[in-house]
């Protein structure tokens, strides 16, 4: 019978390179020889499921992750994430709010990261735009309450572990107006423009929103040198008697737009998903058209950069169809806590749970998709 712990290195180089993040970290507990050819990082782990970053253990303070693809919950002792509220998730990386209101840009498996300056004050912005309203929640709000109200949303254009011209660019405050930071920048900076703004993507160089408080309307941000949003001329029809949130989702270059309808019941005193749209985006040409299907991938959202992902290669994930997240913003705890979990089938149009309801997490644990980058 064959040695397995005296296989070539090339050939345990080989079996790493097509192990997901779990099982390459067991290859390392085989033995000696393994650990050391899995240390050594020459492969990335192969493609998975994005896990769901939940919060802290109340016994132990660990992190909770959900691994979706094995269903199976993971504990992992992060001490840069105990206490953070997640904001934001891309390429590997987080970006987390810390109850004194410092930010920050973490790869929870590296422990690499940026401290970020402090977040912008509303008074910078306010002071020349004296058409919005000036928010007096501060005076009263608790900094739990804060630490999840101050960025709706943030984002990377690029990898930091690949590029050091990235940009940082958050959606910021009660009325949701754009703010970002490059490496260097000594405080953030605002983008002028349009604000109540539900999510923001890069996509084919271009900075693009989407909001949809009345008229749902597409802005764009081309020129970094005098940044400001400028809208897109096209058309997006809107519901307007149940809530909408929209989502901006690249597939292959392609600009989607998914309105995620949700109404509130009184009984369980929560917001539920009721409906989802998706539409393609034609920018040139100035319209957007209901798609029924999105082409066989799956599209995992929330308060992240949205993860696209082909269901051949995972066969407990289904095509065309989207996975949400909880994306209330409130510190008041429903009778089920966060659970606005859904698998949207565009196939059938159904919705099915794919998160336990039975498992409480508290509000403050905002849930998010993240893609774990060790390298």
């Amino acid at each position: 019978m064959a040695n397995w712990s005296e296989l070539s290195n090339d050939v345990l180089e080989y079996i790493t390179s097509i192990l997901s993040l779990p099982d390459y970290h067991r290859f390392g507990a085989v033995c000696q020889n393994w650990w050391s050819v899995a240390k050594q990082k020459h492969s990335r782990p192969a493609n998975q499921l994005p896990w769901l970053v939940l919060g802290d253990d109340y016994a132990t303070q660990k992190r909770t992750f959900f691994n979706l693809l094995e269903n199976k919950h993971y504990c992992i002792d992060i001490p840069e994430l105990r206490g953070q509220y997640l904001c934001g998730s891309f390429y590997g990386w987080l970006f987390t709010i810390d109850i004194q209101l410092n930010a920050r840009l973490l790869n929870p498996f590296t422990g690499k990261q940026y401290d970020l300056p402090p977040l912008p004050a509303y008074s910078e912005y306010f002071k020349t735009h004296a058409y919005l309203r000036e928010p007096t929640e501060h005076s009263t709000a608790t900094f739990a309450e804060m630490q999840m109200k101050l960025v709706w949303k943030a984002i990377l254009d690029y990898d930091p572990s690949d590029r050091s011209d990235f940009k940082v660019v958050i959606v910021y405050g009660e009325n949701r107006v754009l703010a970002f930071w490059r490496p260097g920048d000594l405080k953030w900076k605002f983008i002028d423009g349009y604000w109540y703004i539900d999510d923001v993507l890069f996509s084919n160089g271009k900075l693009y929103t989407i909001t949809s408080m009345g008229d749902s309307r597409l802005n764009v941000v081309d020129d970094w040198s005098a940044p400001k949003l400028t809208q897109v001329k096209v058309t997006i029809p809107t519901i307007f008697d149940v809530m909408c949130f929209s989502y901006l989702v690249d597939i292959r270059g392609e600009l989607l737009l998914v309105q995620r309808y949700r109404e509130y019941n009184v009984v369980e005193q929560h917001h539920t998903t009721i409906d989802v749209q998706v539409r393609k985006i034609d920018v040139d040409g100035g319209v957007s058209v209901v798609c029924k299907h999105i082409e066989g991938y799956a599209i995992f959202l929330g308060n992240s950069l949205p993860v696209v992902v082909d269901p051949s290669k995972f066969p407990s994930c289904r095509k065309n169809t989207i996975y949400f997240t909880d994306i209330s913003f409130t510190l008041n705890a429903p009778k089920y806590g966060r659970d606005d979990f859904w698998i949207y089938d565009m196939n059938t149009c159904r919705f099915s749970r794919y998160y336990p309801r039975n498992i409480f997490i508290p509000p403050v644990a905002a849930p998010i998709w993240f893609n774990p980058n060790p390298w």
